[in-house]
């Protein structure tokens, strides 16, 4: 388990800018063509393939904007958690523990590090401690679990 207390303004904006980055290379992989040209091509298709590469597509983009929103929203709740405590702790741990924090979501492993990183590059930016930036490097380094694998990903109240 992982805990890092941060001040509720870089993690929010690390959390912007992961959601921007996601946002954006999920435009980049959507197909290029318009519309019609999609439809086009894929009625060319026998009808079992073209459903399943038209499926494909439309996961592929639904998964990156879901995760997107789901952080999004986690930002009110950060807001409403520094506003009892004034600071925030930074939960990460295995999904399923018993003790859960109170605002979380389920993050695969390859989302959480990024995440991580840009949030620690907006912590650098506002001038957090080294003993913050030094947790959030191995809380990086220590993210693991297999591709599949959730992990919690929450803010709880500052326990100082």
């Amino acid at each position: 388990m992982t805990r890092i207390v941060l001040d509720p303004v870089p993690l929010v904006l690390g959390i912007y800018a992961y959601v921007g980055e996601l946002l954006s290379r999920t435009a980049e992989k959507r197909e290029d063509d318009a519309a019609e040209a999609l439809g086009r091509r894929f009625s060319r298709q026998r009808a079992a393939a073209g459903d399943r590469e038209a499926q494909r597509m439309v996961r592929t983009l639904h998964t990156d904007v879901k995760t997107a929103d789901k952080l999004l929203k986690k930002t009110s709740d950060v807001w409403k958690i520094s506003q009892e405590t004034d600071l925030v702790d930074l939960v990460i741990l295995p999904r399923g523990a018993e003790q859960s924090p109170k605002a979380y979501v389920l993050l695969r492993p390859k989302e959480i590090q990024p995440l991580l990183e840009s949030i620690r590059a907006a912590a650098a930016g506002a001038g957090e401690s080294a003993d913050i930036l030094q947790q959030l490097d191995q809380a990086i380094e220590g993210i693991d679990g297999r591709p599949n694998d959730y992990l919690t990903f929450g803010f709880d109240p500052w326990q100082g």
